[in-house]
């Protein structure tokens, strides 16, 4: 038979070795090394965004910490200056008159209704000084 003859064999035998290595050697001198330098520079990107991610997430909570700060002390003042403003109302007889103090309440109702229409005030963009990014 002749696929068995040794001679055949043997020269089939010497090209597949010289043919592999010769093919092994442009694969792992030529075509490796960018390979492997592409998924080092994939690696490098994605640690890159996460960092950036990262800072900009914790600046985004600094701010918010900020913001809060100045609500609460906002909130505060405001609490404090109505609690002076019908402490005086209260001492002051003049002004103790229920149907003044009704009438007022009426108008800071009236004008929550007229002005703070829910619509009206999501239709306002306000772009804080304070969240301010370089784009």
């Amino acid at each position: 038979m002749p696929q068995l003859d040794r001679i055949i064999v043997f020269s089939q035998i010497f090209w597949l070795f010289i043919i592999f290595t010769l093919f092994y050697t442009i694969l792992t001198h030529f075509f490796l090394p960018k390979f492997i330098k592409s998924l080092k520079i994939r690696k490098q990107i994605i640690d890159k965004n996460s960092l950036e991610i990262v800072s900009i997430a914790e600046n985004t909570l600094k701010i918010q910490n900020l913001l809060k700060k100045n609500v609460l002390k906002d909130l505060e003042s405001v609490k404090t200056l109505l609690i002076q403003h019908f402490s005086n109302l209260v001492k002051e007889k003049s002004y103790a008159n229920p149907s003044l103090i009704d009438e007022k309440i009426s108008f800071v109702i009236l004008n929550t209704l007229i002005y703070c229409d829910l619509q009206l005030l999501n239709s306002i963009i306000v772009y804080p000084k304070v969240l301010k990014y370089k784009n």
